[in-house]
């Protein structure tokens, strides 16, 4: 009986001594499997549609944008409104919409064109709405309309302005968000006579 026990005991710390001793690679393929499920399953933000109609003042000419958010029942509006009123001739790419994750946390966002204000392809214009994770619902970003030419950095996370006014004088601005909010960080400008003298 005792030579039973010795040959189990020995059989049992045999089989526990083939096991690795770091098993990283099975932990690392359930942390992946959590992973995949995790991404698949869906979200409050998943599911959204996109609609965009405009709002016309007393003289017929357009002067906001309406942009729709619906899912389901839910429904949000909101109003983005122009520099200035525009033929609806001139609309152009006005009303296209993109998703794009501007506040880099990873959910895509809506960004909305609202179109160059008649001063050429050195301004175009963008409002946009971030999706707030916290209450299931959209926020429009006030501050995103007043950036011309916005251009989203997704390895530095910030957005960038960069334009050329009437008399050629170049901009450059960059946003970051800070507390929630999106703020200007830095700008610099050249003037046409600096870049003539170079």
């Amino acid at each position: 009986m005792k030579k039973l026990f010795l040959f189990a005991l020995t059989a049992i710390m045999f089989s526990c001594g083939n096991k690795p001793a770091n098993n990283n690679e099975s932990v690392a393929d359930v942390a992946k499997d959590s992973t995949e499920v995790a991404a698949s399953e869906p979200s409050a933000r998943d599911g959204y549609t996109f609609e965009t109609s405009f709002r016309k003042d007393e003289n017929g000419q357009c002067d906001a944008l309406i942009l729709t958010c619906k899912k389901g029942e839910k429904t949000q509006e909101f109003v983005c409104e122009f520099n200035w009123p525009k033929d609806k001739d001139l609309l152009g790419e006005s009303g296209t919409i993109e998703e794009e994750d501007i506040n880099f946390d990873g959910i895509p966002d809506v960004v909305v064109c609202l179109g160059d204000f008649g001063v050429g392809d050195s301004y175009f214009f963008y409002d946009a709405l971030v999706w707030n994770n916290n209450d299931n619902c959209f926020e429009q970003v006030e501050e995103y309309s007043g950036i011309a030419n916005p251009v989203i950095d997704t390895e530095k996370k910030m957005i960038v302005s960069e334009y050329t006014n009437l008399e050629g004088s170049t901009y450059r601005e960059e946003y970051a968000w800070k507390d929630g909010k999106l703020t200007m960080i830095d700008s610099s400008s050249e003037s046409s006579d600096d870049a003539e003298e170079e």
